[in-house]
C-alpha cells in the first residue's frame, strides 16, 4: 500500500507518522519549502516568491488559545516548565522536533502544490507541479488522506456597500502586524479568538478600534477598543449598524472564518461543499463514495492534536483491515440521521464539535477498535472553554486528572 498524504501542517506530519508505525509507504505533498501549515509565520501576504497561494493565516505575537496540555500529541510531551498558553515559535518548534524525533521528513516533498486529484480505476492519480520550476508530474497512491487545514481560504460575508468603502478592506487571513493601522479608526468583524487578539494588539496603535459581532458576552474594552453590534451596511468611510449608530472608520479587518475548500479534488471524488458543510463524509472523515479518500482535521473547536492523531488511526485501521467499514448505504443512513440531529439545514456548523468532542472521540475508538483518548482531555478541554484564562497553567497528572498550577514569568511551578 502507497498513501498520498496532502500537506505538511501537524495533521499531515501525523498521519505520516502513523504510516511509518504500520510500515506503509506514503509521501506527504507540501507546496512550500516549510513544514507546520498555518504555525509557519511568513510577511509575505497573497502569493509567495514562487507564486504559490500564501497558505498560512499566522500573524505576530499569536498566542494560542489552548493550553498546550490540549495540543500535544500523545507520545510526545512538550518540554517541562513551560507556560501553557504559548507563541507561535514555540509551536512551531514542537512541529519541526515531532518531524524530526519520528523521522517524517525525509518523505516530505518540499515544493510540490497538487493541483488535481481524480480515482482510476482502483488508484488515485495525483497531479502535482514543482513550484519553482513549474514542472508537472502524477504519480499513483492506493489512498489519500487530506490534511490542507481549513484556515487558508478566507470567509467574507456579503455587507451592503462593503464594495464601495472608501477606506482598505482586509481578511485576518493577510493581517501580520498592526502597525499599518497606527493613528486610525479600525473595525473589527468577529469576536472569535482571532478577532478578539487582532483588536487588542491593534488598539495599542490606533486611534480607535471597533469590534463588531454578536455574542451576547461582554468583550474586554479599553480606552481604545470598543464594543459594537452587526453591521448593517456601508456608506462611504461610515460603518452603520443594526442598532442604527454610525461610526466613521478607515480601515476594516474581516476577522469572519474561513471556507473549506479542495480545489485540486475532482468532481468525480464524490465530495461535496455546501454552505460550507463538507459531505458525504463518514465520521467527519472517509468519503463514502470513495473509502480510500480521507480528509483530516475538518471538525472544529476540538483539541487538535488527538483530534488528528484518532482521525487519523481510524483510517489507517479502515486500510489495514483492522475494522470493516459499513456497507456504503449503511454509512449514508447513519449519516442522514446525524444531520437531523443538527439544528437547521446542514452548513459548517455541523463540523463543531465543542463539548461533543469526547463523544466523538469514544465514538471513533469504539468504530475502529481502537485506543481511546484519555478521558483528562475532554475533562480540560470543558474547563478552559468555560472559564478562559492565558494566564492560566496546567498541568495533566494521569489519563483521568489534571491540576492547575501557579506560572511564573517564564515557567510553570
Amino acid at each position: 500500500m502507497k498513501i498520498a498524504i496532502i500537506g505538511a501542517g501537524k495533521a499531515g506530519l501525523c498521519a505520516g507518522k502513523h504510516c511509518l508505525k504500520e510500515n506503509i509507504s506514503f509521501d506527504i505533498f507540501e507546496q512550500t519549502g516549510n513544514l507546520g501549515g498555518t504555525w509557519f509565520y511568513t510577511d509575505l501576504v497573497g502569493h509567495d516568491e514562487n507564486g504559490a497561494p500564501i497558505h498560512t493565516s499566522m500573524y505576530k505575537g499569536l498566542r494560542t488559545n489552548l493550553p498546550k496540555e490540549l495540543m500535544t500529541f500523545e507520545d510526545f510531551p512538550y518540554p517541562k516548565q513551560i507556560r501553557s498558553y504559548l507563541l507561535q515559535e514555540e509551536v512551531l518548534d514542537y512541529v519541526r522536533n515531532y518531524s524530526k524525533k519520528f523521522h517524517i521528513n525525509p518523505h516530505i516533498k518540499y515544493f510540490k502544490r497538487v493541483i488535481w486529484i481524480e480515482r482510476q480505476n482502483f488508484l488515485w492519480s495525483v497531479h502535482y507541479e514543482d513550484v519553482k520550476n513549474k514542472q508537472k508530474e502524477m504519480e499513483h497512491y492506493d489512498a489519500v488522506i487530506i490534511c490542507n487545514g481549513h484556515y487558508s481560504d478566507p470567509f467574507i460575508p456579503d455587507i451592503p456597500g462593503i464594495e464601495s468603502f472608501s477606506g482598505k478592506v482586509k481578511h485576518s487571513h493577510d493581517y501580520r502586524t498592526p502597525e499599518p493601522y497606527a493613528n486610525k479608526k479600525v473595525l473589527i468583524l468577529g469576536s472569535g479568538p482571532s478577532g478578539l487578539e487582532i483588536s487588542q494588539q491593534i488598539s495599542n496603535v490606533a486611534t480607535k478600534v471597533f469590534i463588531s459581532h454578536r455574542s451576547k458576552d461582554a468583550l474586554p474594552v479599553s480606552d481604545a477598543l470598543y464594543q459594537k453590534c452587526l453591521v448593517k451596511e456601508f456608506v462611504e468611510n461610515r460603518a452603520i449598524f443594526e442598532d442604527g449608530t454610525s461610526e466613521e472608520i478607515d480601515d476594516v479587518v474581516f476577522c469572519t472564518g474561513y471556507n473549506y475548500n479542495f480545489p485540486f479534488l475532482s468532481k468525480r471524488c464524490g465530495v461535496k461543499i455546501t454552505n460550507n458543510y463538507v459531505h458525504p463524509l463518514y465520521k467527519q472523515i472517509i468519503s463514502i463514495e470513495n473509502p480510500t479518500l480521507a480528509f483530516i482535521g475538518i471538525p472544529f473547536k476540538a483539541c487538535p492534536c488527538p483530534l488528528f492523531d484518532i482521525q487519523v488511526r481510524f483510517v489507517l485501521a479502515s486500510l489495514t483491515g483492522h475494522f470493516k467499514l459499513p456497507k456504503k448505504d449503511v454509512m449514508l443512513k447513519e449519516l442522514v440521521e446525524e444531520e437531523k440531529r443538527k439544528p437547521g439545514p446542514p452548513s459548517s456548523q455541523y463540523h463543531q464539535l465543542g463539548g461533543a468532542q469526547g463523544s466523538y472521540f469514544d465514538n471513533l475508538a469504539e468504530t475502529a477498535k481502537i485506543r481511546k483518548i484519555p478521558p483528562v482531555i475532554q475533562k480540560l478541554y470543558l474547563r478552559v472553554i468555560s472559564n478562559r484564562n492565558l494566564n492560566d497553567c496546567f498541568k495533566i497528572i494521569d489519563d483521568h486528572n489534571w491540576v492547575q498550577i501557579y506560572c511564573s514569568g517564564t515557567g510553570c511551578k
